[in-house]
C-alpha cells in the first residue's frame, strides 16, 4: 500500500519543488530598475567672474521662461528664483531615464565685490542668463553728527 501512495505522490511532490524553488529565486532575485533617476535637486548652475569694473554672473537655466525668473541684488548678494516646469506635461509617458530636474529653485551667491544694484543688466539669449553689475566706487567717507539727547 505504501508503494502505491509513493507512486502518486512522489512526482506531484518533485513538481511542487521545482515551483518552490523557481518562486524563492523570483523573490529573492533583485529586479532590474525600470527607469533610472537623478537625485539632484534643481539648482542651477553659475558662473560669476570680475572685470575692472563690473562683476558678472552667468547662469544655466535651459527650459526655463523668462517670465518665470525673479532676480534680487543687494550690494554683496546675487538671489535667483525661478521655475523650471516639466515639458509635455499633458502627455502619458512612460521614462527609462529622468535627469532633467524641474520645478521652482532658488539660488543666491556672494559676490566678490560690492556692487550698486541700480547699475545691474540682466540679459537672457539661448539658455543662459547673464547679469552684469557695475562695482561700488570708493565713496567719501560719510560723517554722521551726533545728536544729544
Amino acid at each position: 500500500m505504501f508503494d502505491d501512495f509513493e507512486r502518486r505522490w512522489l512526482p506531484n511532490l518533485d513538481e511542487l519543488q521545482r515551483e518552490m524553488d523557481r518562486y524563492l529565486q523570483h523573490v529573492t532575485h533583485k529586479k532590474a530598475h525600470v527607469a533610472v533617476f537623478s537625485q539632484r535637486t534643481w539648482q542651477p548652475t553659475l558662473d560669476i567672474y570680475e572685470t575692472e569694473n563690473s562683476v558678472v554672473v552667468t547662469v544655466d537655466l535651459a527650459g526655463v521662461a523668462e517670465r518665470d525668473l525673479e532676480l534680487i541684488v543687494t550690494p554683496m548678494t546675487l538671489t535667483l528664483r525661478g521655475e523650471r516646469k516639466p515639458r509635455g506635461a499633458n502627455n502619458p509617458r512612460r521614462y527609462s531615464v529622468l535627469e532633467i530636474p524641474f520645478g521652482p529653485f532658488e539660488r543666491t551667491a556672494q559676490l566678490p565685490a560690492a556692487v550698486n544694484p541700480d547699475g545691474t543688466v540682466a540679459t537672457y539669449d539661448a539658455g543662459f542668463l547673464e547679469i552684469t553689475m557695475q562695482k561700488m566706487t570708493a565713496a567719501e567717507p560719510y560723517h554722521v553728527a551726533v545728536r544729544i539727547g
